[in-house]
């Protein structure tokens, strides 16, 4: 882990079409990866925290939970 790492935090990638954090590849000898997932080549890359407040993973993670609630609550 370098220097830059141990103070920001390591890097995460951000598939925008699966919209979550996801494993990649790396394509070439470029800064281009591609999703493990979808096999896309829309993937971001940053650490968790630039990532997080870029995409707004924090609103988007409680949206889901109210909707889940709410589909919970309508099943009694």
């Amino acid at each position: 882990m370098t220097e830059a790492e141990s103070k920001k935090g390591p890097i995460i990638f951000y598939c925008k079409d699966c919209e979550e954090i996801v494993e990649t590849y790396q394509v070439g000898r470029k800064y281009v990866y591609k999703c493990r997932k979808c096999g896309t080549k829309n993937v971001a890359f940053g650490t968790e925290k630039s990532i997080g407040t870029f995409f707004r993973l924090e609103e988007k993670e409680k949206q889901l939970e109210r909707k889940k609630a709410e589909k919970e609550g309508g099943k009694s």
